[in-house]
């Protein structure tokens, strides 16, 4: 009696298959998104601290997080395409006591 392993009907010959693309490096730019985090009375509110004006507010830490990156990608986006300097606050200041400070990189 045969000990082989039969093929199922459904699967592909190695002639039929489909190669895959090659793999082409991509450069894509990434950016800190440093944001202090305050919770005060089950209310998250985040204030990008290494970028001026971009706060959002939540009722968890991930719904706020879920607004304030995409507010600081288009931010950071128009700079990169037009050329321009993003205007980074530096030193980044420290998180005050009552504060969480959460790092994202953000890739555009």
């Amino acid at each position: 009696m045969s000990q082989e392993k039969s093929k199922p009907a459904d699967s592909p010959s190695p002639a039929s298959r489909i190669p895959e693309p090659p793999m082409v490096p991509v450069d894509v730019p990434a950016f800190p998104c440093i944001v202090h985090v305050t919770v005060q009375g089950g209310v998250y509110r985040g204030c990008v601290a290494n970028l001026e004006g971009i706060e959002a507010v939540g009722n968890s830490e991930r719904e706020m997080l879920g607004k304030i990156v995409p507010a600081f990608k288009q931010t950071v986006a128009q700079f990169h395409q037009q050329g321009e300097a993003i205007p980074w606050i530096s030193p980044v200041p420290e998180p005050e006591a009552a504060q969480i400070k959460r790092f994202i990189p953000v890739h555009l």
